[in-house]
């Protein structure tokens, strides 16, 4: 297995394997998210890939990948990166294969001299709060609320 960087030849199958997992579960602004990152790896006048982006590949087969940012101040979060996506085929799960693309992106921030990884889940995602946790995550001490209009 290799983790390496998103290249543009690499964007549908990043979108199929995206799909394969969420499938209905998906928000109707996901796809959106989604090809604002795609989108952007397609281009071939790009010089670099785009940053934080990275695919895990086995066989010549893409069986996850991190989609990641650089982050400002969204979310009253100091700067930083900011994981957007990471995803597993189901079959590959609990190999570390996540894991190994949590430690391409913190890699590609060490180099940059950013200090902090952020992740922003639903209070219901345990599962993928654990995760995280499993690899070195703290809970932030931002408090998100939120009203009916």
């Amino acid at each position: 297995m290799e983790i390496r960087q998103l290249r543009q030849s690499d964007s549908e199958s990043v979108r199929d394997l995206d799909e394969r997992i969420l499938g209905s579960e998906r928000s109707h602004t996901w796809a959106t998210y989604m090809e604002r990152f795609l989108a952007v790896s397609e281009l071939d006048a790009l010089p670099h890939p785009p940053w934080g982006c990275f695919v895990a590949e086995d066989d010549g087969e893409i069986i996850g990948f991190l989609l990641a940012e650089r982050q400002s101040t969204g979310y009253g979060l100091p700067p930083g990166g900011r994981i957007v996506a990471v995803t597993v085929r189901p079959d590959m799960q609990r190999r570390g294969v996540g894991r190994q693309l949590i430690e391409a992106l913190a890699g590609a921030c060490r180099r940059e001299g950013i200090e902090r990884i952020y992740s922003v889940l639903r209070a219901e995602d345990e599962r993928d709060a654990a995760f995280l946790g499993a690899c070195e995550f703290e809970t932030a001490s931002v408090r998100v609320f939120s009203r009916r209009s």
